[in-house]
């Protein structure tokens, strides 16, 4: 297996891409979408994009405009801005060649992108859900946001979880994730649905997921972990638990 860090032209400024190429390709590809405000680099989407390139997938995991080590300002990073992230990486990779499957997923916030990509665009095979987001902020924490203006949230650099990068994200993207509620565009999925839920999330509940995966059409398969949380990046353990899971639940629809 070989890595390439690659720019990904997009509209706001070059998308910051790590690709990963195994030693024997199998026709299929892969596109892993960060949660909210994190990286391409964090250990839980790396670690799945090692699995999914041993399997012989093109895998590609890349940082939103806006965010990290890609093109743009905060300002930027909007859920209308990353759908037009994920198809121009899409249309990026899919110029370089043709692939028989396309897997399209992520964590949180990159579950739920995957979820509302997929609905807009057929040319997604599988579509991956880890412990996915959907529809709007309601309540004390929306009120306060906008009283403010900005939210201060805070993220852990990939190199060292001690260290924390403070993040200010205007109200602005809270008015533009009004306009998206994955639990209505999975209706719209007509590719296999695999979701991933995690018994001690208190962040994406694992009813949540389940609204998600009723709503969702056939073929689908729902993973339900005990001992996992919405942070499960954070231990090894659980990360080889929960990405040795999703190949199971996808590898039906991906190898072969």
């Amino acid at each position: 297996m070989s890595l390439i860090k690659q720019n990904i032209p997009s509209t706001k400024g070059d998308l910051a891409a790590v690709i990963h190429y195994p030693e024997k390709e199998t026709g299929g590809l892969a596109i892993l979408c960060p949660g909210y405000l994190d990286t391409k680099d964090y250990k839980h989407l790396v670690k799945l994009a090692e699995e999914l390139s041993q399997k012989g997938l093109v895998v590609v995991r890349f940082d939103p405009t806006g965010t990290w080590e890609s093109a743009g300002t905060i300002s930027d990073y909007t859920n209308s801005q990353y759908l037009i992230d994920i198809r121009n990486v899409l249309d990026y990779m899919t110029s370089q060649k043709d692939y028989q499957n396309i897997l399209l997923g992520g964590h949180s916030r990159g579950g739920q992108m995957s979820i509302l990509y997929a609905a807009r665009d057929p040319r997604i095979s599988v579509v991956l859900g880890i412990m996915p987001s959907f529809g709007p902020l309601l309540g004390r924490k929306r009120e306060e946001w906008e009283k403010k203006g900005v939210h201060a949230s805070y993220r852990d650099l990939p190199e060292d979880e001690e260290e924390k990068r403070e993040i200010l994200v205007p109200f602005s993207h809270i008015l533009d994730r009004d306009n998206y509620d994955a639990l209505e565009d999975v209706k719209k999925v007509h590719a296999p649905v695999v979701l991933v839920a995690g018994e001690l999330d208190d962040l994406v509940t694992s009813a949540e997921v389940n609204q998600i995966f009723e709503n969702a059409n056939e073929p689908k398969v729902l993973i339900t972990l005990a001992g996992i949380g919405h942070d499960y990046r954070h231990h090894d353990n659980e990360v080889e638990l929960v990405n040795g899971r999703i190949m199971e639940g996808a590898g039906p629809y991906l190898f072969y």
